[in-house]
């Protein structure tokens, strides 16, 4: 299915195909192009792969603050705001650089990438917005094990306790969820797109969780997704005014893949571009939204269709000068299921 495509002059430049899943109580709702198929989380999974850590009342027990918990549902940009937050996330954690697998790396938030390297500072693994996730996953397994050594690897403890919540969440069967590696060096989980949306929906609407202490955990976390928005990507990205909005909790993943749920609607929604991109998530966003909940939601889509966020094109799409000289539409119609 077109979800949108990318003008320049006279010619069509860019096709971006890919599929879309939107669930409610009853089941599937809307739908287009290859919705069935797995995908891969990407961190879209992240709100869910914390959850463990306020289960085992781990929060409590390190005197973790409201932030410091919001910030392991994020993919921060490295913003100071958001390094000050995850700094003390692991001195209360114990957690050192030697704890965590992943690479050192320059913010993703450029004005803050380039301050570091104006200030001759090398790249730093607290700069990764997957480590206080890593810091997450190291209490689980601590926990649970005694120790946080092996946190990464598929059948840690940590990692099998989490890939029981992505089962509880989206409905599927522990054993038919995909694995591979994500960018980061932890599994990531692959379920059918309508199961992924499905996990959004929970998140929206935790009642529907059958367990009392798995749906007491979404709740909290979607609260302080709503709280601290900005900690869950940075200032002005389209994470951060999904999650400050009135009733949507979302969060976006690698190579193309973003969720939200939507609470008063009871609404779980799934979007892949299949060629990876991310510049399209703001436009395919507010196409879906338009369809599937035209009412209640006009500040909001109209940030979505008139502001340009960081790393996504509203509709404008512009030269380093700032001179527009082409355009991203997205005018696809979803099927209803």
């Amino acid at each position: 299915m077109l979800l949108a495509t990318e003008s320049r002059g006279e010619l069509i430049e860019n096709r971006h195909e890919g599929c879309v899943a939107v669930v409610g109580e009853d089941g599937l709702r809307y739908r287009g192009g290859r919705w069935a198929d797995r995908v891969f989380f990407r961190s879209c999974s992240k709100p869910i792969q914390a959850l463990p850590m306020l289960l085992l009342g781990l929060d409590k027990l390190y005197g973790l603050t409201d932030e410091e918990c919001a910030i392991m549902a994020g993919s921060n940009a490295g913003e100071p705001i958001c390094t000050e937050v995850a700094e003390r996330l692991m001195r209360k954690a114990g957690v050192t650089d030697d704890d965590l697998v992943l690479r050192p790396r320059y913010p993703s938030h450029e004005p803050t990438r380039l301050a570091a390297l104006m200030r001759g500072e090398g790249p730093r693994k607290i700069w990764h917005g997957c480590a206080p996730k890593h810091v997450g996953a190291i209490l689980v397994q601590r926990a649970l094990t005694g120790s946080g050594r092996g946190y990464h690897l598929p059948d840690s403890a940590a990692q099998r306790l989490i890939r029981c919540t992505v089962s509880l969440f989206t409905g599927t069967p522990y054993e038919k969820i995909a694995l591979g590696t994500d960018g980061c060096g932890v599994p990531v989980f692959g379920v059918p797109g309508d199961a992924m949306a499905r996990s959004f929906l929970c998140l929206a609407a935790p009642d529907l969780i059958p367990e009392k202490s798995f749906a007491d955990a979404a709740r909290r976390m979607t609260g302080l997704m709503h709280r601290y928005p900005h900690l869950v990507r940075g200032n002005r990205y389209l994470c951060t005014v999904l999650n400050a909005a009135d009733g949507v909790v979302a969060k976006g993943g690698a190579s193309g893949v973003y969720c939200f749920g939507l609470k008063k609607e009871r609404l779980g929604v799934m979007f892949k571009i299949a060629d990876g991109t991310e510049t399209a998530w703001q436009a395919v966003t507010a196409r879906i939204l338009r369809q599937i909940a035209p009412d209640g939601h006009d500040a909001l889509l109209e940030t979505l269709e008139s502001e340009e966020l960081i790393g996504t094109t509203c509709r404008a799409i512009r030269s380093m000068a700032g001179e527009t000289i082409g355009e991203l539409r997205a005018d696809f119609t979803l099927s209803r299921a």
